[in-house]
């Protein structure tokens, strides 16, 4: 079996900058030239790690793993709606094996996905059921915050059940970061507006704020903000995003000792990234699941922080490199 990883950022306003910068034409380039080498790579199966803003996760009951059984990607803003192509019988065994492993995972038949998952798909592969997914939900976005070394835990776990798979070609993804900060857009739950709380809170099983109502909100809320920034009403500074952070979190993905961000603290990482750099647990588990099963790091292939598109967008990805897990018992995909 070989493996392959590819992590990048994300943000709605990839699709309407607040101007086409050359930074911005450069990362245009880089997800076409990442998402070339992914179709030539033509993976069997891709093991993504991602987060939601909302979409089908909310506060009432907020898991800090969840394995999608059945997913469906929402016509959120920067996403792309469909059904994901999710292998369900391998799904439900993933499930099995990842609480066998001594990770608490939960599972949904009828998972909700937003930009989170659906824009990196979309674009570094061709659509949100270009090929079968395993939809790996990590909560990013709600104190209390899962612990880095959590995400690890959960990162070699799913190193572990991949070896088990009677596959050639599998794709580890983790989407999200690097330095932004939207609190603005997803406050706290103790911070949101009355407006808004019961989607918050309740999603779909309340009947005050439809979810239709909550993603309209978002598309006019980040068209707004692109506007704002290309008039230079919204101060650059209020964005949060630090080149020197991200380049620091990219060497340590590369080079550094992975079991380090055990230490890291959402306080310190917000302070230095920001609220949406949290999103960077996705990428943590995604390159520990690459590191323990092939003993390979994502690189940077591309990284700027770039204002216009609200975050520091980065892509770090791999060579295909061949399992070096010992051999398991294997079952078919």
């Amino acid at each position: 079996m070989d493996l392959k990883i590819v992590c990048a950022s994300h943000s709605p306003l990839i699709y309407f900058p607040a101007r086409e910068t050359a930074d911005v034409a450069g990362m245009r380039t880089a997800m076409a030239e990442t998402r070339a080498r992914v179709r030539a790579f033509d993976p069997q199966l891709i093991v993504m790690f991602g987060a939601d803003h909302y979409g089908g996760h909310q506060m009432a009951s907020m898991p800090a793993f969840c394995v999608g059984v059945e997913a469906t990607a929402l016509a959120d803003v920067g996403g792309t709606a469909g059904a994901l192509d999710v292998p369900r019988e391998l799904a439900v065994r993933c499930v099995d094996a990842l609480r066998e492993d001594d990770v608490d995972v939960a599972v949904s038949y009828a998972m909700e996905v937003d930009h989170g998952f659906s824009q990196a798909l979309q674009e570094l592969t061709g659509g949100v059921d270009a090929y079968p997914v395993l939809p790996l939900f990590v909560s990013c976005l709600q104190p209390p915050f899962v612990p880095f070394k959590r995400a690890r835990a959960f990162g070699a776990a799913m190193a572990r059940f991949i070896a088990t798979l009677d596959l050639e070609r599998v794709l580890i993804m983790g989407s999200g970061g690097l330095s932004h900060d939207p609190e603005m857009l997803f406050p706290a739950i103790d911070d949101v507006s009355a407006e808004w709380r019961p989607y918050h809170l309740l999603g779909n099983r309340q009947s005050d704020v439809p979810q239709a109502k909550w993603i309209a909100y978002e598309i006019e809320a980040h068209h707004h903000a692109a506007g704002m920034l290309a008039r230079g009403e919204l101060p650059v500074e209020a964005l949060r995003i630090s080149a020197e952070w991200d380049a620091r979190f990219l060497d340590l993905l590369a080079h550094g000792d992975l079991a380090s961000v055990d230490r890291w603290t959402p306080k310190q990482v917000i302070s230095e990234g920001g609220f949406g750099a949290m999103e960077v647990l996705a990428w943590v588990a995604a390159a520990q699941c690459m590191a323990d099963a092939t003993g390979a790091r994502p690189r940077a292939s591309f990284h700027a922080a770039i204002p216009d598109v609200g975050v520091g967008f980065g892509i770090a990805e791999s060579e295909p490199t061949p399992l070096r897990l010992p051999a398991r018992e294997r079952v078919a995909a």
